[in-house]
């Protein structure tokens, strides 16, 4: 709140957002307007220590909803837009906002559900309160309340270690020195334009929004990424810095039509979220002239590593540790013993802006040893620190780039009348850009053998679940594999 009271000040009429649409926020309107948000949710019972849920696709009314949830104190529950049916009733009823602010299109697609929280509709003239009215009818006089470092601003959905969906509690400030740490890295400062086409639902896309603001940086944000609209966006802005996953990068390479021209004004490239093939990596620098390098995060840690640009021909390598990360790389089965250089071990990593905890005490515990996180992914690390992604020990699948958790369709499958044992794992894709589908080993209860087709269990999986946890297959055996 310092930055953006500051900013409001000194950089008033300094643009800080564009969108895809060519809307603009600057400094003094990103003020005046979450202050007249916070106001707003203030009289709908918004206060210090409440939560209030977004469920939102890119957007300026998604910065302005964070921003005036930060002013009240509260903590922003940030859910992917993708989010349906019960997982999305899991996460609200779960986290117990006071409000949810949500896109039209959410509105209309899970209203049923909906219906048991007080929300506000972005771009939804339906039974909902208007996110429009709620600006223009309040005031922007608004004294942000005081935080603690340690008072929780941010809440995701996810649990890469504990193995299961459950809230991932950040602090305040974290919400600072994470992704200032990781602007520090690629040396962000007021002349650069950010790219960000990442979702804010997610890690990736927040950190790079929230080092843009921390760092005095431009920030353009895409609502989804397109092929076609990113390298106009570029040269439109003159974007200097672009992260995205793998396959916005296979994309683009792969698009022949494409005018190098347009990528001109990048300085980097970076790519996260999944393993990023050395024919894309190289491919990109040879064809753009722009270096593409790799970084590593968690959704409980924020950004950790970055591939500094003297090794930008290195491949398969995640990169080295940012300023103030510790890393280690320890015995999978005792983290009391560290492995030397080439050997492969889990990454056990200690930060300032490390999650404060997850929802469940004992899952808190079981990530932590001595005060390090246990990242539950296996790496070796050569003798310029630079580490290499070896695998993971938890159980979780990466489909383009998104987090599966294997125990979270078992438990959706396990409520299926016919379903006696049930064992999710991740099969690997013909095409690697996809990395892994679920697919569903199954046993069936002896009188539903012969009754119930693959089909009908996908079906009753994937009608509850966001289109990237789709369950691909079903094998039926006689005892499950572990």
């Amino acid at each position: 709140m310092e930055a953006l009271i500051d900013y409001s000040k000194n950089r008033r009429d300094s643009v800080f957002v564009v969108d895809e649409r060519g809307r603009v926020l600057t400094y003094g309107e990103l003020y005046d307007k979450s202050a007249r948000l916070a106001n707003a949710l203030s009289g709908l019972g918004v206060g210090y220590g409440d939560r209030v849920g977004m469920v939102m696709s890119n957007s300026i009314e998604e910065v302005i909803s964070l921003f005036a949830t930060w002013m009240l104190g509260a903590s922003a529950v940030i859910i992917d837009p993708l989010t349906v049916s019960e997982d999305l009733d899991y996460q609200l009823t779960d986290s117990s906002p006071k409000v949810v602010i949500a896109d039209g299109d959410v509105i209309g697609r899970e209203g049923w559900l909906l219906s048991k929280f007080k929300v506000v509709g972005v771009n939804y003239s339906g039974n909902a309160i208007n996110f429009n009215d709620l600006l223009s009818g309040s005031s922007p006089e608004f004294k942000p309340n005081n935080v603690s470092r340690n008072d929780v601003g941010l809440i995701y959905f996810y649990a890469g270690i504990a193995g299961r969906t459950m809230q991932v509690w950040h602090t305040y400030f974290s919400l600072y020195s994470g992704p200032y740490a990781f602007g520090e890295s690629i040396n962000l400062g007021p002349s650069d334009v950010i790219l960000i086409a990442a979702q804010l639902a997610h890690i990736l896309g927040l950190t790079e929004f929230l080092s843009s603001f921390i760092r005095g940086s431009k920030a353009i944000i895409m609502r989804h990424f397109n092929i076609n609209d990113a390298p106009e966006l570029i040269s439109k802005y003159g974007v200097t810095v672009f992260a995205g996953v793998p396959l916005m990068f296979d994309q683009l390479l792969n698009n022949k039509s494409l005018d190098p021209g347009k990528l001109s004004t990048l300085k980097i490239a970076l790519s996260a979220a999944a393993p990023l093939s050395p024919s894309t990596q190289l491919g990109f620098y040879q064809r753009f002239g722009i270096p593409l390098v790799q970084f590593y995060g968690l959704t409980e840690a924020y950004v950790l590593t970055v591939q500094p640009l003297q090794y930008k021909d290195v491949t398969g390598t995640v990169g080295s540790a940012i300023p103030d990360v510790e890393l280690k790389i320890v015995d999978p089965n005792n983290p009391s013993k560290e492995l030397g250089v080439g050997e492969v071990g889990e990454l056990m990593v200690k930060a300032p802006w490390i999650m404060k905890g997850y929802s469940d005490p004992e899952d808190t515990r079981k990530a932590f040893f001595n005060g390090w996180l246990l990242t539950g992914d296996l790496m070796a690390m050569d003798e310029r620190g630079l580490l290499y992604f070896r695998g993971v020990k938890k159980r979780m699948i990466k489909y383009k780039g998104y987090p599966i958790f294997p125990r979270d369709l078992e438990i959706i499958l396990m409520k299926h009348p016919a379903v006696k044992e049930v064992f999710v794992t991740g099969e690997q894709s013909e095409d690697p850009s996809i990395g892994q589908i679920p697919v569903a080993y199954v046993v069936l209860k002896d009188e539903y053998k012969g009754k119930i087709s693959d089909k009908e269990l996908i079906d009753f999986v994937n009608s509850r679940v966001a289109f990237y946890k789709k369950l691909k297959k079903v094998y039926f055996v006689d005892k499950v594999p572990r």
